[in-house]
């Protein structure tokens, strides 16, 4: 490989966003070594080689002039130019600097408008909801100027193709996991429900608890455990009173990624009930699905996302929304330990030919080897 300098650009470090992390360590272990700059977190403030200021208004002036695609999206470009900056000033005496947004939100803004300062090139990996709730000429706009974008679902590719992103510059590479960190394992105990995710609407836990009620109602004994937190936390633990099942279901709040695996793995069936916001958010390809998927626990999830482009026969897909639906698809697996061996060992080979992060790095890793180091940016 060339030797380059790649600077992950984020807006801020999340703890549920796992899979950067894991990405950013399986790059490091294959030889690149990744700086990481964190727009919304301490910063360090370098110093501006003369010119660059200069350079880099020039470039925001051409953004603001281009064809106007919203007031809000120029607000934003003009409230990111100051961590523009401070980008650009630390890429500038690096050897042959490049950097990777992480959705196409404010690291694109600001990768964008730094890449084009200095004269080099930039890429974005977009996700889920950075791309399937922003208008489409937004899209185009934020990502003109991209070498290339990785999209780690088809139906984010296909939201690229929509916004009018070349197909040559699109690249499917999906978030991978190391297989050997997540042993299969297909023997389960009975009885146990587990979820896992951010305690927002598009997850559809509410629909869960619905799901659940129905089973207490049924006869059906079960455990259900929610890892996360997130705004919906309060109302979902009353919905949970108020159906009669707060001593059947345990919000355990955020955990370590170690600790959520074992409540997966540890559970009967992993549930994931996600459903389409009216504002077109929704999931791409939940991590939890990849490591239930790896680790041998069945699952049962929605076509609200992209969980069925990977879990088509290897899964129960029920509607969103429906409760009856999804409490049946519960019981079911509860009451069939063979199908849940069946379900899972389907998925696991699934979880092999796709998601095995081993391969999956060296295509990122390629790639990012496609774009050029660029001239440098010239002192006016």
């Amino acid at each position: 490989m060339k030797s380059y300098d790649l600077i992950y650009v984020l807006h801020r470090e999340e703890p549920s966003e796992t899979f950067i992390r894991r990405e950013i360590d399986a790059l490091r272990a294959i030889g690149i070594p990744v700086r990481v700059h964190v727009l919304d977190g301490p910063q360090v403030k370098p110093a501006v080689p003369p010119g660059l200021r200069r350079a880099l208004l020039r470039q925001l002036v051409i953004r603001l002039l281009a064809p106007p695609v919203s007031l809000s999206y120029a607000a934003r470009l003009i409230r990111h130019a100051p961590c523009a900056l401070r980008l650009a000033a630390e890429a500038a005496p690096l050897h042959c600097p490049r950097f990777h947004a992480q959705f196409a939100w404010s690291a694109a803004d600001a990768a964008a408008l730094a890449a084009a300062a200095l004269g080099i090139p930039w890429t974005c990996s977009v996700h889920a909801w950075d791309v399937f709730t922003r208008p489409l000429r937004e899209t185009r706009a934020r990502l003109t100027t991209a070498a290339g974008i990785t999209a780690c679902t088809r139906r984010a590719a296909d939201a690229l193709r929509a916004a009018g992103i070349p197909e040559a510059r699109i690249r499917v590479i999906r978030h991978g996991l190391d297989p050997a960190a997540f042993p299969f394992d297909p023997g389960r105990p009975a009885g146990r429900i587990a979820a896992v995710g951010r305690l927002v609407p598009k997850k559809g836990f509410d629909t869960l608890l619905d799901a659940c009620a129905l089973l207490r109602n049924a006869g059906v004994p079960f455990t259900c455990t929610l890892v996360g937190n997130g705004p919906e936390r309060g109302r979902l633990e009353r919905q949970a009173a108020a159906a009669g099942i707060a001593d059947a279901v345990i919000f355990t709040g955020w955990l370590a990624p170690d600790a959520a695996q074992r409540v997966i793995a540890g559970a009967t069936v992993l549930v994931h009930p996600s459903r389409r916001l009216a504002n077109a958010d929704t999931d791409g390809f939940p991590n939890v699905l990849s490591e239930a998927m790896f680790l041998g626990t069945p699952i049962i999830t929605t076509p609200a996302g992209a969980a069925t482009e990977l879990l088509s026969d290897s899964a129960r897909i029920v509607p969103s929304d429906d409760p009856k639906a999804l409490a049946e698809a519960i019981a079911g697996l509860l009451s069939s330990p063979e199908t849940c061996r069946r379900l899972a060992a389907a998925a696991r080979q699934t979880a092999d030919r796709h998601l095995d992060q081993n391969r999956l790095i060296r295509q990122l890793a390629a790639f990012l080897e496609e774009s050029p180091c660029g001239d440098g940016f010239a002192e006016a």
